[in-house]
């Protein structure tokens, strides 16, 4: 019993985790497509000397993104503010199944 309960909380940290990365790179693709002034100033400019744009990956500055995720200044867009709750709510549970998992495994 010790190895299912262990198999599914793994199960729902990767699902979650998952989630959040999915949802973490469509509001990117939202960014870069509508908002593009606020993406380059998310991004960095040229990571390893190749444009922003022909990057493979999105080179994020977290210590403006984290800030500006957590931030209440959306503009009129309702788009953006659904997108930045929607990725609120999966950190949010990504913490709770990790803190659930730690508390099982105390009493497992």
């Amino acid at each position: 019993m010790e190895h299912f309960i262990s198999f599914v909380l793994l199960l729902l940290i990767g699902g979650c985790g998952f989630l959040t990365i999915y949802l973490i790179i469509d509001f990117f693709e939202y960014l870069k497509k509508y908002h593009t002034v606020v993406w380059q100033e998310l991004c960095y400019e040229r990571p390893f000397g190749i444009p922003q744009k022909d990057f493979f990956f999105y080179p994020v500055k977290p210590l403006k993104f984290i800030p500006f995720l957590f931030s209440d200044d959306d503009p009129r867009d309702g788009s953006l503010a659904d997108h930045k709750t929607r990725i609120k709510y999966s950190l949010i549970g990504l913490a709770a199944v990790v803190f659930i998992n730690f508390v099982v495994r105390l009493f497992i």
